[in-house]
């Protein structure tokens, strides 16, 4: 793997687990204190992560192929949210769901944390797919 995967699979990673804590242990409990905790283990797998690779592998710098790689994940990530947020706005005016409903915080922890791992899965897919312009 190179530095840029390596870094993009420590944003990944910790990211997936934080989802699978919030959503499948915490959020049956709905302790709203637990979200918190989640973006902190989050964070802190990440630091940790990106600590151990800093020190065990030599830095790369960015090339084209990298820019272009990040380019056309936010582009999927983007267009996603943007689909979703059609979706959301369909549902208030079609009134199949209430304002207090899709204004929670737990939905919209889900959709950040799912546009995220998405962005970050897409990349992964697209480095090792040797993605070309």
């Amino acid at each position: 793997m190179s530095y840029q995967e390596k870094l993009i699979c420590g944003q990944f990673v910790p990211l997936l687990l934080g989802c699978a804590y919030f959503f499948g242990v915490l959020h049956v409990g709905n302790r709203p204190w637990s979200l918190l905790w989640a973006i902190v283990l989050i964070v802190a797998l990440q630091i940790v992560y990106f600590i151990v690779v800093a020190i065990f592998s030599k830095k790369e710098e960015r090339d084209e192929r990298d820019r272009l790689i990040e380019y056309k994940a936010y582009k999927v990530s983007y267009l996603s949210l943007m689909m979703l947020g059609g979706l959301w706005v369909w549902a208030l005016v079609a009134q199949t769901f209430t304002t207090a409903q899709l204004t929670s915080p737990g939905l919209i922890i889900a959709v950040w944390f799912g546009v995220e791992a998405l962005r970050t899965g897409t990349q992964l897919v697209l480095h090792r797919t040797s993605v070309s312009a």
